[in-house]
């Protein structure tokens, strides 16, 4: 006896994106694509760029590196520039002053009263007009500020990188802990074994497949 067609399966509930920064960085950790090597290389380039000293110049960097390192994390490099941002941009800059001081013999007696690090801009970089009011609002503070914010820069890649790394491994351990073995089908590279195609080998020269 036939009693009618079968009924439909109800179809599936899309998940709803992830609302706020903590949850939008936790999804681009737990990326299932890229290794924990090359998030964490992400992080570390977008980063130095963030300590970088050349204040105007941070977006088209993030974009350079974007271009030259392919397999990597962009989303994630954007997010890690952004640590300097207009509310940490001046302690930032005024950290790289007094250890660019410091580094150089000079202590921390620094006068940065006449500083206004909110007037550098992108048109601080690419107008001549631009570029001498920065100077000479710089000129008593210019070689502490370079030499420590590229001091800085460089020591936000070794750091940077090994931080995220550390962060990244033990997100994905959680991660599949509490999905038993896997998320939505994907196999977390950090735990996919030896034949995941998408392992690297710990360096931005060599992406994520």
């Amino acid at each position: 006896m036939n009693d009618g067609p079968a009924p439909m399966a109800a179809p599936p509930v899309a998940e709803a994106p992830p609302r706020g920064v903590l949850a939008k960085l936790k999804l681009h950790i737990l990326h299932p694509d890229l290794s924990p090597e090359a998030i964490a290389w992400s992080f570390a380039l977008g980063a130095a760029v963030a300590f970088n000293p050349l204040l105007g110049l941070h977006m088209a960097m993030v974009l350079l590196f974007c271009t030259i390192f392919r397999g990597l994390h962009r989303p994630l490099m954007f997010l890690a520039s952004f640590i300097n941002n207009p509310w940490t941009m001046v302690p930032i800059a005024t950290g790289s002053a007094y250890l660019g001081n410091f580094i150089r013999g000079r202590g921390l007696n620094l006068d940065l009263s006449t500083i206004h690090w909110h007037e550098i801009g992108w048109r601080s970089f690419i107008t001549w007009q631009g570029f001498e009011a920065m100077h000479e609002m710089l000129r008593p503070v210019l070689k502490s500020y370079l030499y420590g914010g590229l001091l800085l820069s460089l020591l936000a890649i070794p750091a940077g990188y090994w931080a995220m790394l550390l962060l990244a491994r033990r997100m994905r351990r959680i991660h599949l802990h509490h999905s038993h073995g896997g998320t939505h089908g994907h196999a977390i590279p950090d735990e996919a074994g030896p034949d995941h195609a998408g392992e690297t080998g710990g360096s931005p020269e060599k992406p994520a497949g």
